[in-house]
């Protein structure tokens, strides 16, 4: 495996490196960019997590997603109502961050641009097609953060954004 230091595969844009070195319990292997983490030590944790909670791992399989939709969502609005603070501080939280990435100098026509996707998906919806308005390069992305306008919006489908998360993937 190349060698290469932290700072050198920030600026190429890698998810990993390797820089030669053993991590603090000894493994030889690549570490993360993004936190400098052990891939090995990773590993052996989420496997260990997985081995003394089953349940959960079961819970976030799309196995029993699918066969237990009704459960799931009874279970989200049953969250939703114990954590109400929770849940509206998140979504305040992100409508300011979606104002406070809207520069003021959107003139008229790119106002009526981003609402026309956003009538766009909602017909989508309201012929039972399940869609979402999604920000290209996310509105708080770990690595790069994107403006809320019309060139950076896009309507795909609720698979393809929950798939994609809060990552930029260029």
């Amino acid at each position: 495996m190349k060698i290469l230091m932290r700072k050198d595969a920030i600026l190429q844009n890698e998810t990993r490196y390797f820089n030669g070195k053993p991590c603090k319990k000894g493994h030889l292997s690549p570490k993360y960019t993004l936190s400098g983490t052990c891939v090995a030590c990773v590993d052996i944790s989420t496997k260990n997590n997985h081995e003394k909670n089953p349940k959960r791992r079961l819970f976030l399989s799309k196995l029993w997603v699918n066969k237990n939709t009704e459960k799931r969502f009874k279970a989200q609005q049953n969250y939703r109502q114990k954590n109400a603070a929770k849940v509206n501080l998140w979504t305040a939280s992100y409508r300011s961050a979606k104002d406070f990435r809207q520069p003021p100098w959107l003139n008229a026509g790119q106002l009526f641009e981003m609402e026309s996707v956003y009538n766009y998906c909602s017909a989508l919806r309201n012929v039972g097609l399940d869609y979402h308005v999604d920000h290209i390069v996310p509105l708080r992305g770990d690595n790069v953060s994107g403006l809320h306008v019309p060139w950076n919006l896009q309507v795909i489908t609720k698979a393809e954004n929950m798939s994609k998360g809060n990552r930029f993937n260029g």
